[in-house]
């Protein structure tokens, strides 16, 4: 059985957190097995691992390599569906419920820092980035993520 996702495409991380400011401000539901609290805070956790502010889970050698080929493929298209390791899901995923004010909270905070400087370090996975392909990395998660908060009055595709 498949999950209802929402098909997005942002153009700029500007309308990556507008969209996620929006779903914050409305009523909400959810497809898959977070809360918006607890994608909101995901994505934050992201932003900041991308930044150096937290670290991140262990990445093999032979990870990186493949990462790195597959690179431009996921700067295109976003990703759904994959499983991350034990450890992976515990450092980017809260396991404790969050509510949606904490986590955009948080994203908001991981946001601003994530904008701040010219020049970011190298990717954990991907390496060394432009900070346009950082940007559209974090769009197609971002598209990822969001894509399962749907407006709550929206019915659930039969």
């Amino acid at each position: 059985m498949s999950v209802e996702h929402r098909s997005l495409r942002f153009e700029s991380i500007q309308q990556a957190m507008a969209e996620a400011e929006r779903l914050a401000s409305i009523d909400v539901r959810t497809t898959g097995q977070f809360s918006l609290g607890q994608i909101l805070e995901h994505l934050a956790r992201t932003l900041d691992i991308v930044t150096g502010r937290l670290s991140g889970p262990p990445v093999s050698g032979p990870m990186r390599m493949a990462a790195r080929l597959l690179r431009p493929f996921v700067l295109r298209k976003a990703s759904t569906g994959f499983k991350l390791p034990a450890k992976a899901q515990g450092i980017l995923w809260p396991s404790e419920p969050v509510s949606t004010d904490q986590g955009l909270a948080h994203l908001r905070d991981s946001y601003e820092h994530f904008r701040a400087p010219a020049e970011l370090p190298d990717h954990p996975i991907f390496g060394r980035m432009t900070r346009a392909q950082h940007d559209a990395l974090q769009c197609r998660h971002f598209e990822g993520h969001l894509g399962f908060v749907h407006e709550a009055e929206t019915p659930p595709a039969s």
